[in-house]
């Protein structure tokens, strides 16, 4: 488990990696509930914009549409960047652009740490990491 220290450092490097006009575009910062929440508070900060928390759901062996965390910023009529540790497939990022579509909400970024899908966005929506790490086979 990296430390807040870590995740802050991670995202400083984010953002001197070439932050682009769809994440200062911005309005809210959503972090995928758990992993992306942290990382999600500290883009936030970092580009001084409100937090969100969104939360995919998972039905059986598969994510979907879920729901956005009503403790937070609001989303709706919004421009949001969506912020997660890892992508993997893009199955979580794409039930979140989902979610945030559906309460009319417009995803303009998608930060992660790290990217292992080899994609650069995610229906149509651009992707930016920290680390790039090729897949070994293709999914």
């Amino acid at each position: 488990m990296r430390s807040l220290e870590e995740l802050a450092k991670s995202a400083r490097e984010l953002k001197e990696k070439g932050m682009s006009t769809y994440e200062i575009a911005a309005e809210v910062v959503a972090g995928i509930e758990s992993g992306g929440m942290a990382l999600g508070l500290i883009v936030a900060r970092s580009l001084n914009k409100p937090i969100a928390s969104v939360r995919p759901q998972r039905l059986g062996e598969k994510k979907v549409a879920g729901a956005v965390n009503p403790s937070f910023s609001r989303v709706e009529g919004k421009k949001v960047l969506i912020v997660d540790t890892i992508l993997r497939m893009g199955e979580t990022i794409r039930a979140a652009i989902e979610t945030l579509t559906g309460v009319k909400a417009k995803p303009v970024g998608v930060v992660v740490l790290a990217n292992k899908s080899g994609k650069e966005s995610i229906e149509g929506v651009p992707l930016r990491s920290l680390v790039e790490l090729l897949p070994v086979a293709k999914q």
